[in-house]
Parts: structure tokens; sequence; C-alpha cells
């Protein structure tokens, strides 16, 4: 297969399925990894795709949600860094924290366990069993349940959301636009996620670098609402940060 011919095919898998690792890419054009690596750098260089720890995804389909079971195995190394630094700088004993459905909250909770008399709201559903699992004081708002992310969505959840005051709000986010807009796909997890940063006191953006530049159909806040935890970033990605933007790394 030429290398123009395989790049095609590899784009048009990847839109295909929004998310896709490098061995699926292996299989589908016969190729070594070391090859598809190398064409998903010259992908994203074009504007094709955005690679991922292990893979690539779409920039196409602003829509989809990425399913709960790829997106708990995507950059899993960075996500653990940034939710380990969250809470050792910005969690306190006695804090009532929101804590989102994304995955990099998820990683936080084997940290928040050393925290003293601790409240955690959330609408994850995974969030919420691994907070009970690891004996942390926990509630889960109610109201419907995505299968795709396990997050729990709708009127229901927002008045609970509305009703209550945190200390401080962690949010996963799926993308940071160009012009400061933090981005997901769905306008009912836009809206929880919306909702809580209002009803903290303060609110982090947990975000790894792989997503900066990346837009998608909903926007949840601006960059003047939340300040940004993501890990060590490389020139290329300093260079597209909106401006203004209030960022700290994950160092380890």
């Amino acid at each position: 297969m030429l290398t123009e011919e395989r790049q095609q095919a590899i784009a048009t898998y990847i839109n295909k399925h929004s998310i896709c690792r490098v061995n699926e890419l292996c299989k589908l054009t016969k190729s070594s990894e070391s090859t598809i690596r190398r064409d998903l750098i010259e992908l994203e260089k074009r504007g094709v795709i955005v690679r991922v720890h292990g893979g690539a995804r779409s920039l196409q389909d602003y829509s989809r949600d990425v399913e709960q079971q790829v997106r708990f195995n995507l950059n899993v190394d960075n996500k653990r860094e940034i939710a380990r630094f969250a809470v050792i700088n910005h969690v306190t004993n006695g804090d009532h924290i929101f804590l989102d459905a994304g995955t990099t909250t998820y990683e936080m909770v084997p940290f928040l366990r050393e925290v003293n008399d601790l409240h955690v709201v959330t609408n994850g559903v995974d969030v919420a069993l691994a907070c009970l699992d690891n004996g942390i004081h926990t509630r889960l708002l109610g109201g419907e349940a995505k299968l795709e992310t396990h997050a729990v969505i709708g009127n229901t959840a927002m008045k609970q959301l509305q009703e209550m005051n945190f200390t401080v709000s962690f949010i996963g986010a799926n993308g940071l636009t160009a012009d400061g807009q933090f981005t997901t796909p769905d306008p009912a997890e836009a809206g929880i996620k919306k909702a809580a940063i209002e009803q903290a006191k303060e609110s982090f953006i947990l975000m790894d670098s792989s997503k900066i530049g990346v837009a998608n159909f909903a926007s949840f806040a601006h960059i003047n609402e939340a300040i940004l935890i993501t890990n060590n970033l490389s020139t290329g990605k300093e260079n597209i940060l909106p401006e203004q933007i209030r960022v700290e790394e994950a160092r380890s």
C-alpha cells in the first residue's frame, strides 16, 4: 500500500470510529507500529486528526461522545499526574467539592481518600462508586444516566446542583478552542459542568494537553471562569494556548 493510500485509509477509519488505537490501524493497513505512528504525526500536522496516547481521534465529529471504556484507557499516566496535582494543591480537610463524570476527575479518587472530613458531590456514576469504595462521603446527583459516559444529566440533576455550594469544582473537558472556550460533545453534560462552576468558589478544568486546540459541539466555560490543570506542555501546545489563560502544569 502506498503512503498516500495508507494515510487516507487511516483518516477514513478514524473519522468513522471517532477514536482508535495504533494496533487497530496496524491490522487495518498491515503496517508496523513505527509506520503508523509516522503516519499519525503527518496527519496531525495536516490538521486531519489529533493524536492521543496510544492512538488518535477524529476532528470531524463534534457531537459524539467517546465511550467510557475507551476513555479510561487514553493518556492514563497524564491523567493520574494531573489528578494527583489537583488534590495535593487544591483540596483541603473539610472541603465540599464537586467532581464531574470525567475520567481525569475519576483518577482523583485514590488521592482524595487521604483528605479528612471530605464531602464529594458528583454526577459521575463511576466516580461515585470509586468514592464509596474508598470510604469517602459521597452524594450522587439524581437524573438520567448516559450510557456512553455514565454521567447523570437532566433537569433533576440541574435543580439539585443549583441548591448546593462548593469549596471547589473539578471539571473534565474534551477540548479547548483557540478563542478560550472549554468544550464537550453533549449540551446536557455541558449544562451540568457550567452549573457546577457557577456554584463553586473556585473551579479547575482537568484536561490533558492532547485536547488543547480541539473544538467540540458544546461550550461550557470560558478561560476567565476556571483554571486549567494539564500535564507538562510541549512548545507546540504552549504556542496554541489562548491568551490570558490561567494554567497550572502538573509536574512529577
